[in-house]
């Protein structure tokens, strides 16, 4: 799964795929329902680890803003917390609903509807993600900027990749380096990083030589390059990787949980999804076991029969 600062989306091939690599790293994730795959189909579960949305979608995205994308066939639409579905499958794509607002793709072009499923303004964007801090990264042309919510460019589309805005700075890339600009555009910290991730409760990945640390807002080192990958500090504590394998950290750098699992993402409302083996689970802060996926599969699911993890 790749850093803090190249997310990934829709990833739905694998059903042993943690409910993880569907969560956007957008503003607060709206929660209580929780994405969790069993057998190949995609429902939701609650912080106690019960099935509250049975498992009947393709794939699906967190809840935000009261709503959650689900893909069905070839389609995504929108339900939401009951599992009423509000707009039916008929994009493309379709990324989270946030300041009133969710990117949609349709053919080649992307674009942002309301929660009515009306557009807020018209399909023109080669790539488009949701807003955080109010502003949304979009293409044109092959390169990023940033609109706000009428649709229009707060910072021009100057750059060959950008991160989130959060915390009014946005991480942005110019040839091989990354640096962070202000919510006007101008540079706020220098193009000097090998890679770069969104801030949060003042610190932001970054990585150099190969290895990731983190940064304060003012570009002071707050933990030194050492880990072999990092995500974001969430709820008190960052997942990263060493020898292949993830645990989390503390703000001070700290070790809390030894790294001892396949795959780890960031807490959201108290639960983390993580792959131990080939089993995905979701723990709690005390890193007890609140959900793990079903291993057995009745015959002519989409997965098959999973191995029993050693």
């Amino acid at each position: 799964m790749p850093t803090i600062s190249r997310r990934v989306f829709l990833r739905t091939g694998a059903a042993t795929g943690l409910a993880f690599q569907l969560r956007l790293r957008a503003e607060k994730i709206d929660s209580g329902l929780f994405p969790v795959n069993e057998c190949g189909h995609w429902g939701f579960i609650d912080r106690n680890g019960v099935l509250r949305l049975s498992p009947r979608y393709d794939a699906v995205l967190a809840f935000a803003s009261g709503l959650a994308a689900v893909k069905v066939g070839n389609k995504w639409g929108y339900i939401n917390r009951r599992g009423t579905m509000v707009l039916a499958p008929q994009f493309d794509e379709a990324r989270n609903f946030f300041s009133g607002m969710s990117p949609v793709r349709m053919g080649k072009h992307w674009g942002y509807i309301r929660p009515d499923g009306t557009y807020a303004f018209p399909m023109r964007f080669e790539l488009a993600r949701s807003f955080q801090d109010d502003l949304a990264r979009v293409v044109v042309g092959g390169k990023w900027g940033f609109i706000d919510p009428s649709g229009n460019f707060v910072i021009k589309p100057l750059y060959d990749a950008a991160a989130g805005c959060s915390e009014g700075l946005a991480p942005v890339k110019m040839g091989s380096n990354w640096g962070y600009v202000d919510k006007q555009g101008a540079v706020a910290l220098p193009f000097q990083y090998e890679t770069a991730g969104s801030f949060n409760k003042g610190l932001a990945a970054f990585s150099a030589d190969g290895k990731w640390g983190f940064l304060r807002r003012d570009g002071s080192i707050a933990i030194e390059p050492s880990w072999e990958k990092a995500r974001e500090f969430k709820e008190g504590l960052c997942p990263v990787q060493q020898n292949g394998l993830w645990g989390f950290i503390d703000p001070s750098g700290s070790i809390v949980l030894s790294p001892e699992y396949q795959q780890l993402e960031s807490f959201d409302d108290g639960l983390v999804a993580a792959m131990r083996g080939k089993r995905s689970v979701y723990l709690d802060h005390a890193f007890q076991v609140r959900w793990r996926q079903k291993m057995q599969c009745p015959p002519g699911s989409p997965s098959g029969n999973y191995d029993e993890p050693s």
